[in-house]
């Protein structure tokens, strides 16, 4: 009995389930698909940084129609370690002027669906090669006065890049006063010095930020007004010499730290700060660890650094003269400062130019030398530069590495002073073109 109950009650079940009526959506449609095409996908890019524009126009095919809720996303991803990806656009079509840092990397294009969150995608490879490794970079003023700074770069062919600093990230600076590219093994990085500050740049891609201010170099980012850089020299990895606003500083082991302490124009025993000539005076040929000042408040020349126990360092020293080469000048002249001009002629000639009260202007010459681990300061001669034609109206100054030849620039033209055959020659007139940079 029990049997045939278990079976009605089955029965019941079934007939109960088989008359259910389901409700459910089954309106089943054609799913949309997208298909990426290979046109500009089956070539590799070799491109060249801040010169180049990655151009690719993708082909899509609908399954149906076109598909207006798409997004898109070019990506691309370092080859390197750490795979870093950097999105590029989400333009449908592709044109990107090349600011990739140099390296080998994979694009990636990216197609999403945003009604149903199918995503689709196609990839190729590019290379990247660094067109600011090698050439020249000035820095000027553009029509709005502010600092633009170019490049003649000869990494893959000679061009002219301009206004590298508009995708730096710096803010817009004005007053440029100069750029200096240095090599050490703390802080490669191109140092751009405006009135407004001196900020320092990645040497692969010119990129920098607020993080690389020259405030940061100090220990004390607060110490001075505007950080910026009138001159620098540096001797190979090792030592540093900076004028910054007017004031001397001196870091005698770079190796471990490229960070400024205490300024430097001063005597042993005293933290009276002298006034300090804007050019630092070293020889780019030699080992030597001294750089030549001019103290314009005692009018006399002053060195800083140097290896010999006691030399100093974070301060400055008077030079001395001996019985042996006061004739040819004193370093205690009396005069005004004028300029100084480092050279590569025969040891490595410096001059420093000078005036006198009554506008007669004067050329020291010296040579810091380095000769069996043993720096000196080599009195040369002392010249008068009265046949130097508008010689008292240049305001910028160089130097012949092969000749005794004195270059410098007068309005629009360009002089070469023999000072010691005392003759001058006008090398070059650009008539309604002022010269603004001799280098």
């Amino acid at each position: 009995m029990k049997n045939v109950i278990g079976l009605s009650i089955l029965l019941t079940l079934s007939l109960c389930l088989g008359c259910y009526d389901d409700k459910g959506n089954y309106d089943y449609h054609d799913f949309n698909e997208v298909t990426i095409g290979n046109r500009g996908f089956d070539t590799a890019y070799l491109l060249t940084s801040y010169v180049d524009t990655l151009r690719i126009s993708p082909e899509l095919e609908f399954k149906l129609e076109e598909n207006k809720h798409l997004t898109y996303e070019w990506v691309a991803r370092s080859n390197a370690v750490g795979f870093v990806e950097y999105p590029i656009s989400n333009d449908r079509n592709l044109v990107y002027p090349m600011s990739l840092s140099a390296g080998e990397y994979t694009l990636f294009f990216k197609v999403k669906d945003t009604l149903n969150t199918m995503e689709y995608s196609n990839a190729t490879a590019f290379q990247v090669q660094d067109l600011l490794t090698k050439g020249w970079v000035i820095l000027g003023e553009n029509s709005n006065g502010e600092a633009q700074m170019d490049m003649i770069t000869y990494s893959v062919d000679t061009m002219v890049l301009k206004n590298i600093l508009q995708e730096s990230g710096l803010p817009v600076l004005k007053d440029p006063v100069k750029v200096w590219v240095v090599d050490n093994y703390v802080d490669n990085m191109i140092h751009v010095s405006t009135g407004d500050g001196t900020y320092r740049l990645n040497r692969e891609d010119f990129k920098g930020g607020d993080h690389t201010h020259l405030k940061y170099n100090f220990f004390d980012p607060g110490s001075l007004e505007h950080f910026t850089l009138q001159d620098v020299a540096q001797i190979r990895n090792y030592n540093r010499v900076a004028i910054i606003d007017d004031v001397l500083f001196h870091n005698s082991s770079m190796i471990q730290s490229s960070i400024f302490q205490n300024p430097a124009n001063h005597y042993k025993g005293s933290y009276d700060l002298f006034d300090v000539g804007d050019k630092i005076a070293y020889n780019p040929q030699a080992m030597a660890f001294i750089y030549i000042l001019y103290n314009k408040t005692e009018q006399r020349f002053v060195y800083a650094g140097g290896r010999a126990y006691g030399s100093p360092a974070g301060r400055c020293d008077t030079l001395k003269d001996t019985r042996e080469d006061v004739e040819i000048f004193s370093w205690k002249t009396g005069l005004d400062y004028v300029t100084s001009i480092n050279s590569r002629f025969l040891d490595g000639y410096s001059y420093t130019i000078l005036k006198d009260d009554e506008g007669h202007r004067y050329l020291y010459s010296y040579v810091i030398m380095y000769q069996w681990g043993w720096e000196s300061v080599v009195k040369k001669k002392k010249y008068l530069l009265d046949k130097a034609t508008d010689f008292d109206k240049a305001k910028f100054f160089g130097a012949s590495a092969q000749r005794t030849y004195l270059i410098y620039a007068t309005g629009s033209k360009l002089y070469a002073y023999d000072y010691v055959a005392e003759k001058v020659q006008l090398l070059q007139d650009f008539g309604d073109q002022e010269i603004t940079l001799l280098h």
